[in-house]
């Protein structure tokens, strides 16, 4: 089976490295919040090019952090996204409004009626955000474009590009206060709030993700140059959803013959994803997007063998009419 990650392979490549960093977590005895957790927040708050970063256990707790210390009580999102963005909003206890998106999934911005706007970089396509609304950005998808909003949020789960092996999140920000708030509410919340909760990532985890981020730039790469040839060789077949601008967490393309097309996929054993089966809320967009959105391979351990079935595989489904998007 042709995989959409491939964390065997991840492993396999960085094995010595991160073998090297836990033996070094658990020879020091400092397993929690120790000198790794330091490092990783201040390298990734560099990276992000950003003043803070704050590490939590999951991309939808740094989501949820990030709102409630900004202390808002309503919030725009994409009717096109994972469920998590609406549930760290709902934990939050934030009043959530829905607003369409466009073509390539993300929020469309000239339909937007309100200031307060969580902004999903969906497949880590890149964006200009407007100058007239606060954007709070849901970055599990975007690790890797520098900070935009006045927050943002990023997961490191396993299907990540930038991937953990278990759970685990940040935020990032330029606001010292939110950066401060963030820091008392994953450790219940003391001094400044009576609600908080217990979300870190451990000093093994953060260990890790520093020898996983010295390789960043070459994954990205990687999926770029797999995302370059798809663009070539399938554009003739199905619309091309992920940008070129995009760090490419994930290649999307767009046709009307989505579930023949998957079935046919599957039947060569290749993986393919629906991005998502549901929209969030019932805007036309969003349901066509839901309706002919899919993912397909694109991890950057993903081989060129593997690319070219792929690419060969997508073009036998549609000749000798291609077009159908």
């Amino acid at each position: 089976m042709i995989h959409l990650t491939n964390i065997n392979r991840l492993y396999s490549d960085l094995k010595e490295l991160l073998y090297v960093a836990q033996e070094e977590v658990l020879n020091s005895g400092q397993v929690i919040l120790g000198k790794f957790t330091e490092q990783l927040q201040e390298r990734i708050a560099e990276f992000s090019n950003a003043k803070h970063c704050c590490v939590v256990g999951s991309g939808s707790d740094a989501l949820m952090y990030g709102l409630m210390a900004t202390k808002i009580r309503q919030v725009t999102i994409p009717a096109q996204t994972f469920i998590a963005t609406k549930n760290s909003c709902t934990r939050s206890n934030i009043t959530i409004r829905y607003n369409d998106v466009d073509e390539t999934g993300c929020i469309n911005w000239s339909t937007l009626k309100t200031k307060d706007v969580v902004w999903v970089g969906l497949f880590g396509n890149d964006t200009i955000l407007p100058d007239n609304v606060n954007v709070y950005e849901d970055g599990a998808q975007h690790f890797g474009l520098p900070l935009k909003g006045i927050f943002a949020s990023y997961s490191f789960d396993p299907t990540k590009s930038l991937p953990n092996f278990g759970n685990g999140g940040c935020v990032v920000t330029n606001d010292s206060d939110i950066y401060e708030n963030i820091m008392q509410l994953r450790k219940h919340g003391t001094v400044v709030y009576h609600t908080g909760g217990n979300s870190i990532m451990s000093e093994r985890d953060c260990a890790e993700l520093l020898v996983k981020l010295d390789f960043f730039n070459i994954w990205t790469n990687r999926r770029r140059e797999i995302a370059s040839l798809y663009r070539q060789e399938l554009s003739d077949y199905v619309k091309i959803i992920t940008n070129e601008n995009s760090i490419v967490s994930k290649f999307v393309i767009s046709t009307k013959e989505k579930l023949k097309l998957q079935n046919h996929l599957f039947s060569n054993n290749i993986q393919s994803k629906d991005v998502y089966k549901n929209p969030l809320s019932s805007e036309p967009q969003a349901i066509k997007n839901c309706k002919e959105f899919l993912s397909i391979p694109c991890d950057s351990y993903t081989t060129d063998k593997e690319v070219s079935k792929v690419i060969d595989t997508i073009k036998s489904f549609f000749e000798p009419s291609p077009f159908k998007t």
